[in-house]
């Protein structure tokens, strides 16, 4: 992300675009990041701040001669996201008598723009973010240049913590860097990213809204209830691409079943799945039903998120990295976006840029006991107390929320966060698929949209970017 109120990530398969800060003056929304994506600087410190009261009366281990280790981290830019890291990284140090941690902060695209090229030398951090997706963890996997986990994850039972369907979207990998989501674990995430609906149900309930869609028809009629009393229905923004992939991939699971992105997202057919044409023609219909935002093509979906804070709109779709502050927390609500049935629960849901250690790692097991730190019960009640969502579940999500005062979207970002992981289905971002379908999704669903393109053109041009892209890669695997 960058500092501005449009960014984008490049991702390993395209970009996934986010915001961290927005204003919107009548409330003093604040945009609580996930990571910071595009910032330039670089620094690099010794965490000073001081360790928590657990990591202080946690048991010494005995004197072991000094260790500096060196972390680095894409999230420069994101004060908030590091003021945690201060406080994880004096605990990890406390609880690790003779170690300091030498952070280093890199903004995202400086971090991924130069990352292959630095761990393909001799001075390489011992433990380093990296981003996911064939484009980015897959060439760096491909080349040699991670180290598997899978020892200290199994060791220390990363699965119980995150589930494994969570570690298989952010780290697992065929050795040859080919096949995404499968093969060794090479890199897991400390904090949670989802997609999710957001809902005014303040509003909702003007309108004789009872709750939350449990399905896509019970949005449709609540969409239609809200058009009819004269309420924006879905706050929508195309011009930053972000939020019409995600819709087009929320459609698609409600349409088919999670699986079925799944198998799109890793290439395991070269064929669109047919119920493509489906979404595309729902798209284009809540389009010319008026349900989008006037001007919606020109807007971004930070615009029309600042719009909602301030009271526009019942719905919009949009990131738990973007959880907004309201001196009206109780009129807005962040559920994952209904699906064919009450019962089904999947949504868009990956960590933030995960942990890796490369293979010319000095100090590889202790990188490996880092990792294991910052994912484990007192990093995530720390990410919590922060107002971030920890990737790990512990079950007293819902304990330390109140504790620490969150409500609102605040808290159910991480308390939605920590359901899905638990008893849902967690997904890749779509566009991670190809390295460019971010750019063919965005700008042909924009033109689906505007009624420029029919829907069977919508899928055509889609298919042209992932068929070839997916056989090459199949054929070289």
């Amino acid at each position: 992300m960058s500092d501005h109120p449009e960014s984008s990530w490049r991702n390993g398969a395209g970009r996934r675009r986010r915001a961290r800060w927005f204003a919107a003056p009548a409330i003093g929304v604040v945009v609580l990041a996930l990571a910071a994506c595009g910032s330039s600087t670089s620094s690099s410190s010794s965490s000073s701040a001081p360790a928590t009261e657990a990591a202080a009366s946690a048991p010494a281990s005995a004197a072991t001669e000094p260790t500096t280790l060196w972390v680095q981290s894409g999230n420069g830019g994101s004060d908030a996201v590091l003021k945690a890291y201060e406080e994880i990284n004096a605990a990890f140090e406390a609880a690790n008598p003779g170690v300091s941690i030498k952070f280093e902060v890199k903004g995202f695209t400086d971090l991924v723009d130069t990352l292959k090229l630095q761990l393909s030398g001799d001075d390489v951090p011992d433990v380093t973010q990296v981003n996911q997706g064939y484009g980015s963890l897959g060439q760096l996997v491909g080349a040699g240049l991670l180290t598997p986990l899978d020892d200290a994850a199994t060791a220390q039972d990363w699965a119980g913590r995150q589930g494994e369907s969570l570690l298989a979207v952010n780290g697992r990998f065929s050795p040859d860097g080919k096949t995404m989501g499968s093969g060794d674990l090479y890199a897991v995430a400390d904090r949670g990213a989802w997609v999710g609906l957001f809902m005014n149900v303040a509003k909702a309930a003007e309108l004789g809204i009872a709750g939350p869609p449990t399905t896509v028809d019970e949005l449709v009629a609540q969409m239609e209830t809200a058009k009819a009393g004269g309420v924006t229905p879905f706050m929508f923004g195309a011009s930053d691409g972000g939020e019409q992939i995600w819709l087009m991939a929320d459609l698609l699971m409600a349409d088919t079943s999670p699986q079925v992105l799944t198998d799109v997202i890793n290439g395991t057919s070269e064929q669109l799945p047919p119920e493509m044409l489906d979404v595309a023609n729902t798209m284009q219909d809540w389009a010319e039903a008026g349900y989008f935002t006037e001007g919606w093509a020109a807007l971004t979906s930070t615009d029309v998120l600042g719009m909602f804070a301030e009271g526009d709109g019942l719905f919009t779709l949009n990131g738990s990295w973007n959880v907004f502050q309201s001196d009206t927390p109780e009129n807005f609500r962040l559920v994952p976006f209904p699906l064919g049935s009450a019962s089904e629960l999947a949504a868009i849901a990956t960590g933030d840029l995960p942990w890796a250690v490369p293979s010319k790692a000095k100090n590889p097991d202790l990188a490996k006991k880092y990792i294991d730190f910052i994912t484990g019960p007192e990093a995530s009640s720390i990410w919590i107390k922060n107002g971030q969502v920890p990737a790990s579940v512990s079950g007293n999500e819902a304990q330390e929320v109140e504790a620490n005062g969150l409500v609102g979207v605040s808290a159910d970002a991480i308390l939605q966060w920590a359901n899905l992981v638990t008893n849902g289905t967690t997904e890749p971002f779509p566009d991670w698929a190809t390295p460019t379908w971010y750019d063919t999704i965005a700008k042909s669903s924009t033109a689906l949209m505007a009624g420029e393109i029919t829907p069977e053109q919508f899928v055509e041009a889609l298919q042209a970017d992932y068929g070839p892209f997916t056989a090459e890669r199949k054929a070289s695997s």
